[in-house]
Order: structure tokens, then sequence, then C-alpha cells
């Protein structure tokens, strides 16, 4: 692993009822983390080489292969366009030894819409959000593309009600309102208020995967919403880290304890990768990072 960076972010880590003292070497709970593949049979536009996500997704699946990982997630634009890229990526995900998760991201509804309604099949996911129980942790995977411009047909009444919900945000001037930006709608934000506190009851610390960012506010790639969900999150004491990707950049933010850690891009540069490994302790998270993704040891 790439460790010229190791430990360049050490921040304070909250976590309810831990002592700040608790230290292992024995992490309770290990994944791979991978954001923006976005392959697409097509040429490379600007720093993304859609092409060569084929050859770097499989190059860190045999990385991940080499370790004890409880999961891989990859968050979100598994393909940039064309509901045929999915028959030459998802294949992929077949080699991985641990068990395979995904949250949806924009990219992956630039389908066409007759397209649209398979798109969550093709990423093998029979719920668009779940939640997972591991030993004393809860993973929670979300779906910000929910309320968008993109999810259902043009024809479809939701569409109309997500653009009509895109016009007030711009008219409020907020830096997110953008077409590939979406929202999570109220009926989501109350499952995992339910999911946060049943987390809560048991004692079990929580990790949030969502396509797209909250944190740092004035990121123009947020949720549409960010701001309803921060206040929720921050609400809780039990929470360790949101992890997303869509910003290929990168960023990082902490509030309330809680670390939002916005994943690297796959698509960008020529023949350098991005993805990472996160372990996750009683007193810290590290996150390995391999490519162009820093590595991170939260406290």
């Amino acid at each position: 692993m790439d460790r010229r960076n190791f430990l360049k972010c050490t921040l304070p880590l909250a976590f309810s009822g831990t002592s700040s003292a608790a230290s292992s070497n024995t992490p309770e709970l290990t994944f791979g983390v991978i954001a923006d593949p976005q392959y697409a049979d097509q040429d490379t536009r600007g720093s993304r080489f859609y092409r060569n996500s084929l050859g770097k997704l499989e190059s860190a699946i045999k990385e991940l292969n080499q370790l004890p990982l409880d999961f891989v997630i990859t968050l979100g634009d598994i393909i940039d366009t064309d509901f045929a890229s999915f028959a030459k990526i998802m294949p992929l995900y077949d080699k991985l030894r641990a068990p395979s998760r995904f949250v949806p991201g924009n990219h992956d509804f630039d389908v066409a819409d007759a397209d649209k309604a398979k798109v969550l099949a093709a990423l093998r996911m029979k719920k668009p959000y779940e939640s997972k129980v591991h030993e004393g942790w809860r993973t929670i995977s979300l779906d910000g593309t929910e309320v968008s411009t993109f999810r259902q047909p043009a024809n479809d009444p939701r569409t109309q009600v997500a653009t009509e919900l895109l016009k007030k945000f711009r008219s409020e001037k907020r830096r997110q309102a953008a077409s590939w930006n979406a929202a999570m709608a109220s009926t989501q934000l109350a499952w995992l208020e339910s999911e946060l506190d049943a987390a809560k009851a048991k004692n079990q610390r929580a990790i949030l995967f969502n396509h797209y960012p909250i944190l740092p506010a004035n990121d123009p790639h947020n949720l549409w919403n960010a701001e309803e969900l921060v206040d929720l999150l921050a609400r809780y004491d039990h929470i360790a880290a949101y992890m997303n990707g869509h910003n290929h950049k990168g960023n990082y933010a902490i509030h309330h304890g809680c670390h939002y850690v916005n994943l690297k891009g796959m698509v960008e540069t020529e023949s350098k990768s991005a993805y990472a490994v996160v372990r996750c302790f009683a007193d810290r998270i590290e996150i390995d990072g391999l490519g162009t993704e820093p590595d991170r040891k939260l406290r």
C-alpha cells in the first residue's frame, strides 16, 4: 500500500461509550471502498479516462483479495453512460472474495429512459438503501439519487417534482443546485433516523455511505438537501464516519465528532488508480489509501 501520505491527517474521533484511552491493534471492522469508476467505452474527456477504469478496477480487486475484508463498497457512478456499460464492468466484481455492496450514483442513471428501471438490478441491489450489522458496527448505505431530474424517465411525474424543486433551490442560490445533484426524500430520512436510533440503543457505532457529499458546506457537489441531513446526523454521537464519492478531487470535514470523507474518483488520471482499505478500531479509523487516495488516521 502507498504509505507516502500515511498519518497525514490525524484528527479527533468521538465514539459514544468508548474511552479515549482505549486502543487496540485488532480492527473490529475492515472493508474496501471504491468511488466513481465511471466506466464507459468512450474517449477520454479532460482528466477522465473512462476505458481505463476496467483495468484499474481489476487491479484493485486483485489487491483487495489479498486482505481479510468484511465487504467492499463502491460509492456510485459505476458507469458513466449507456446501460450496456454495466455488462462490461459488473462481471469484474464477481472476482471479489469479499461481499460486494453498492450505492447508486447519478451517472448510473445516465441511460435511456427505457433502461432506468433496470439500473438497481444491474447494480445487484435489492433495495436502494439498506443497513447491515457487523458486531458492534452498523453500516448504512443511502440513496442520494432518490429525488432527481435523472432517476426516472422524463415523462414521469417524479421528474417534474424534482425539476420544480431544483428551480426552487436555484432561486435560493444554493451552490449545489445543479441537475447532476439530487436529494433524499423524507421517507428515507425517517428510515435513517430509525436506523440510527436502533444502533444507539444497541451501543453500535455507525458508518454511512452515500454517493453525494454533504460537507464541507461550500462544495457544489453536495446533496440538494445536505443541510437537512447534516442537522440530522449532528443529533447523534455514535456516528463515526460518512463516506462518499461524486467529487472526484476528494474532500474532508469533521462535524460534531463525525468524519466526512470524500473518496477520490477512480476514473481520474490515465494510469493511477484511487481506492482505499478502511480499518475500524475501538478508538480510531485508519484509511490506507492506494493510488491517489491519501492515507488518514482519524481519532
